[in-house]
């Protein structure tokens, strides 16, 4: 996914891309019949559609950037926020809480910017 910061003056205000990894746990006060908390499959199913649709080869700009009708018309989404690894990470676990079973809860998620470079929501 590729994004650019309007209110940051570093090398981040520039265009650029990351290859995102993204960590999701999820917890339940008790198992299902089968013994799963959740069976992964179906947690795959949410986030993959998460991923394929939002993340996987898109552009993030924010709203307010100067740079966004241009953006737009090269294919770019205008979001409500700057797209900092922070905020999709927060957006990401809201989109994931509202697909989760009743019983299931989202306990964590992580979303890697590097290897080494992280946005965690508890």
């Amino acid at each position: 996914m590729g994004h650019a910061l309007h209110n940051y003056e570093g090398k981040c205000h520039q265009l650029h891309g990351h290859n995102y990894q993204l960590e999701v746990t999820i917890e339940s006060k008790e198992l299902d019949e089968s013994g799963f908390v959740m069976d992964f499959g179906d947690l795959k199913k949410i986030v993959n559609t998460l991923i394929d649709e939002e993340l996987d080869h898109h552009f993030w700009v924010y709203r307010r950037d100067p740079r966004v009708r241009a953006l737009i018309d090269l294919g770019a989404r205008a979001v409500g926020f700057e797209p900092t690894a922070e905020n999709i990470v927060t957006y990401f676990a809201t989109v994931i809480r509202e697909a989760l079973p009743d019983k299931i809860t989202l306990a964590q998620i992580e979303l890697y910017e590097t290897s080494t470079s992280k946005a965690v929501l508890r």
